[in-house]
């Protein structure tokens, strides 16, 4: 029998507390899992909503251990928790509990004064989430299908929008990444769902790093990378999606780098499926993008990132799909996202999220490929 579990944080911020409680709440609680056995322990006006909306059998409030007066004797309530945990652990007959790296040095501290010895997990429950649930993959799907109406809408602002000296305007006035990303993020608040980060849209050399938000007035002429990773209110399940767009003609660079980066996601997809390798699936993306010439010299375009990652209650989650073996499983859902960058073209990066068969994938997304949008 494996070690008791606990957990210990606020389930806002620590996805392993949500995905094993579904209870949502800025305030630190503790869980506490042994086998077949679990225990939520929660605030006392907690309580309520913890019995009504968690998927933890036995429910119960601080005060029932004694939260008060040990909050009255430490004048602390952090130190008053961690003795809670404690209390909770002296209940299931706990020696040795498994607990995340993060646990607060102070829990930790207390812990062993108290003789209980802590195993440090930095896997702890990452196999487990890995393999998602049909309601995990349909929740996934809806924040996809969400994010792609978004994103098709600011794709069609792009697309209306007509050139004036060298840049993009619409309806007279210049088109900026700010007013893309803006439409973007209203778009998805209707759909319920919140950018916990800024959205991605780069123009021209800004796309260049694949991680930037991007500003100012976008160029006609010159791609435009679009990556959206918004978080369902409702479900907590992320979305991630990446198009790339050019409003006009591209140079022959930047054409070259969009075929080269279709043929490396088609390539990469062609290979996923369960007990795939994800570091055959990104050297086969690197040798596709060798193929087409661009082989990484400095002056050539290259891509300074992994194929893909996992998505779910995190938006980078395992597996990670790059240069350490790793072998998929069915049910995991990940992106494939290859991508080609430069310095004085810019970027084209496409992105899909797909959920791993056993004989290949499920694509969630639909949202056309489209890469010039006319002159």
């Amino acid at each position: 029998m494996s070690k008791p579990l606990l957990l210990v944080g606020e389930s806002s911020s620590n996805q392993n507390l949500y995905y094993k409680t579904r209870f949502l709440t800025g305030d630190p609680f503790l869980y506490v899992e042994s086998g077949t056995a679990s225990t939520l322990l929660v605030p006392a006006m907690e309580l309520g909503r913890a019995q009504k909306e968690s998927i933890v059998q036995d429910v119960r409030s601080f005060n029932d251990l004694g939260y008060v007066e040990l909050y009255h004797l430490f004048g602390d309530s952090r130190r008053a928790l961690a003795q809670l945990s404690v209390r909770l652990l002296h209940e299931y007959g706990a020696e040795s509990v498994r607990v995340e790296p993060g646990l607060p040095v102070q829990f930790a501290d207390i812990l062993r004064s108290e003789s209980i010895e802590l195993e440090i997990d930095p896997r702890l429950i990452v196999e487990e989430r890995r393999c998602k649930s049909a309601e995990e993959i349909a929740a996934i799907g809806a924040a996809q299908g969400a994010t792609e109406r978004a994103l098709g809408q600011a794709i069609s602002l792009i697309e209306a929008s007509e050139e004036r000296a060298g840049y993009l305007h619409y309806n007279g006035i210049p088109l900026t990444s700010e007013r893309i990303r803006a439409e973007i993020e209203v778009a998805l608040l209707r759909e319920n769902l919140v950018c916990e980060m800024e959205s991605t849209v780069a123009g021209g050399r800004a796309a260049a790093d694949p991680h930037a938000r991007g500003h100012g007035p976008l160029r006609a002429h010159e791609a435009v990378v679009m990556d959206i990773f918004p978080r369902s209110r409702e479900s907590r399940y992320f979305a991630d999606i990446t198009r790339t767009v050019v409003k006009g003609t591209p140079s022959p660079t930047l054409l070259a780098m969009y075929e080269a980066v279709m043929r490396a996601h088609e390539a990469a997809l062609n290979l996923v499926r369960a007990g795939a390798n994800g570091a055959d699936i990104h050297r086969e993306v690197l040798n596709e993008f060798r193929s087409s010439g661009f082989d990484g010299r400095p002056e050539q375009p290259g891509m300074p990132h992994g194929t893909g990652h996992g998505i779910g209650l995190d938006i980078h989650e395992a597996p990670r799909l790059g240069e350490i073996d790793v072998e998929l499983l069915e049910c995991d859902v990940i992106t494939i996202e290859p991508g080609l960058y430069h310095p004085d073209v810019g970027g084209v990066r496409v992105e899909d999220a797909v959920v791993v068969t056993r004989d290949g994938y499920r694509n969630l997304n639909s949202l056309s490929k489209r890469f010039q949008l006319g002159s």
